[in-house]
């Protein structure tokens, strides 16, 4: 389906060719009646003969009169065709002009010129004027190669020519492709008694289904499709590219307002900040300056702004350049969705864009070279490159979450997807992804941080992995999957407690190995009763205490009693032979046979215990497997 937007200076004279064309008055309101003037958006539908088969084709009729430019600006997004409406007895008028600009800078495919009043125009010279006056005005823009056809709503002459040639140029646009992601920018709010809440607008990028859980963005209102019309008949469905009136439950029509956009949940996020490619107009007063006050105009939407000029001081009449804009209230729009600014008092047209990333993140420093050459490759690289690029700012992320936020179809970005794994461009570290610099960044801090740590403490094995993993600031899935990744590529060696580089040893300086001799010989002579874990710190120094611990020299019990591991393994041995022998044993027999005191007998025998060679039972111990 398509949908046709009406502009023109005229108001008295479009709203009548709209009627004539459908039979439909698309001035709903009384005001507009009296005053013979479109004030806000009307709607209408006809049937055309696109493709080979009758179409009904809808109409948005927006305002043409210059004071009411902005509700206009909340119709003529979305459409496929402008049927761009002139006077013959006035011809182009200064706000004319800006209608055009304003289909130009919002890429409108094309459209077909409406001559209105021709039957008025009695001299042939002066409609021959008006003509190249037009075509001299729609050179270089959208509506350059745009038919104008002479009509009259009065008597009928031309209507037929100009539904043929609207029809001809809708047979010559693409339908609107299903996404899966469906938006349909609210224009128009509004309640009906029996009903409850209805919104309207142009439906894009996807499909709408009675029953559908929907969203509505900025404010995350979520609500049911309670029941869909298209052009006043009911619908099970709706599709891309079509006038929707939702019937939604759940939601009180006094939470939604002109510019909210409906969609389906998770699929839009609001935002306050967007970067953007951006054209001043050639005709525009003065430059466009950093830091200035713009009214901003997406979709249905209208919303302060303040404007961020990147690369450049300002951005001069009929020069292209770069913004990022900082709206004062959040909005929901998505890359490649198109704008325009406006002049907030006197009102004018400055200019308008297209949206490259709705969530950047971070405001830009302005002169920034890789936030510009980002930029460079947002607004007109090839898919794989805005995926990368989407990576490069949320990585690690999981590859559902990338494709959904890469504002590419589904089939685009899994293809996108898979040239980056064929070039070698991304890595892939257990549920996320990440590119390849990020990867040879990560695996340089990892490194750094191990060597660092080797630095800081020589007598110590390794890194403890929790410490590593929160100076990575990785969650555990990725983190794992970054160590086994690098263990097997030998960079660094992963112990499941500890991480070093494989060529660090621990190292005892001269004076250092005198006193582990000297402490050597007091375990030796003292038995099972062996120094205390304090004495032993004394003696050697705590560094190289924990040194020993780590290197399995020593087998620190509790918080008093250790040993050398190979006495603590001799006394196991000692313990479990007996226990093999009487069945049982309790601490005083084990400290008779050890000869030592009760409380080395009872720290061996808990060790015992936690390591499940022995269990328990009353004063008693017995081995584990009995």
């Amino acid at each position: 389906m398509h949908v046709i937007g009406t502009a023109g200076h005229v108001d008295h004279g479009k709203s009548t060719l709209i009627e004539a064309l459908t039979g439909i008055d698309p001035d709903r309101l009384a005001e507009e009646k009296e005053r013979a003037m479109t004030i806000d958006l009307g709607f209408a539908w006809m049937s055309l003969e696109v493709g080979d088969e009758i179409e009904e084709v809808g109409v948005v009729d927006v305002p043409g009169h210059r004071d009411f430019i902005e509700n206009m600006l909340a119709g003529i997004g979305g459409i496929d065709l402008a049927l761009f409406v002139v006077a013959a007895d006035e011809g182009v008028m200064p706000q004319t002009s800006e209608h055009l600009a304003i289909i130009d800078l919002l890429s409108v495919p094309g459209g077909v010129v409406a001559l209105t009043k021709s039957d008025l125009i009695q001299d042939p010279d002066w409609l021959e004027l008006v003509v190249l006056d037009l075509q001299e005005g729609l050179s270089g823009t959208v509506l350059e190669d745009a038919p104008i056809i002479p009509v009259s709503a009065r008597t009928g002459e031309g209507l037929p020519q100009l539904r043929d040639e609207l029809a001809a140029r809708l047979r010559a646009t693409d339908a609107r492709p299903d996404l899966g992601r469906p938006r349909l920018p609210i224009d128009r709010v509004f309640t009906l008694s029996g009903f409850g809440t209805i919104v309207t607008g142009t439906l894009t990028g996807g499909r709408l289904t009675v029953g559908d859980t929907i969203e509505i963005q900025p404010g995350a209102l979520q609500g049911r499709v309670r029941g869909l019309q298209t052009h006043k008949t009911k619908r099970d469905s709706a599709i891309p590219g079509s006038r929707v009136a939702v019937n939604v439950s759940g939601i009180d029509a006094s939470n939604i307002q002109r510019g909210q956009v409906l969609t389906l949940p998770g699929q839009l996020r609001e935002t306050i900040l967007v970067d953007a490619s951006y054209r001043h107009l050639h005709d525009a007063a003065a430059p466009l300056k950093h830091n200035v006050e713009v009214k901003l105009f997406t979709g249905a939407a209208e919303i302060l702004a303040r404007t961020r000029v990147l690369g450049s001081q300002t951005i001069e009449p009929g020069q292209t350049g770069w913004l990022q804009l900082a709206s004062h209230a959040p909005l929901a729009v998505e890359r490649g969705d198109h704008f325009i600014l406006r002049r907030p008092s006197p009102g004018a047209t400055l200019g308008g864009g297209l949206i490259l990333d709705p969530h950047p993140g971070r405001r830009h420093r302005r002169f920034q070279q890789p936030v510009l050459d980002r930029l460079n490759i947002l607004a007109g690289g090839k898919p794989e490159d805005l995926l990368f690029q989407k990576l490069d700012r949320l990585q690690p992320i999981s590859l559902d979450v990338l494709l959904q936020k890469s504002s590419l179809s589904p089939d685009t970005a899994q293809e996108a997807w898979n040239s980056l794994i064929a070039g070698g461009r991304v890595i892939i570290l257990g549920p996320a992804a990440v590119t390849e610099p990020f990867w040879l960044s990560l695996s340089g801090r990892t490194r750094q941080h191990v060597g660092n740590y080797h630095r800081r403490f020589p007598l110590r094995l390794g890194m403890p992995r929790e410490e590593l993993r929160s100076r990575l600031e990785l969650t555990m899935p990725v983190f794992n999957s970054l160590l086994h990744r690098l263990a097997n590529e030998e960079v660094i060696v992963d112990t499941g407690m500890i991480i070093h580089v494989p060529e660090h040893r621990i190292n005892f300086s001269d004076e250092q190995q005198r006193r582990i001799a000297a402490l050597n010989r007091n375990f030796q002579d003292a038995g099972a009763s062996s120094p205390s874990v304090k004495e032993c710190k004394a003696q050697v120094g705590e560094d190289v205490y924990e040194a020993l611990l780590e290197l399995g020299e020593l087998y620190q019990l509790n918080e008093d009693v250790v040993y050398r591991t190979a006495d603590f393994e001799r006394l196991i041995a000692q313990t479990v032979s007996y226990i093999e022998s009487h069945e049982t044993a309790n601490a005083g027999e084990i400290r008779d046979l050890l000869n030592t005191s009760r409380k080395y007998a009872i720290a061996l025998l808990e060790d015992l215990d936690q390591q499940k060679i022995t269990r328990r039972v009353g004063d008693n111990r017995v081995l584990f497997r009995t």
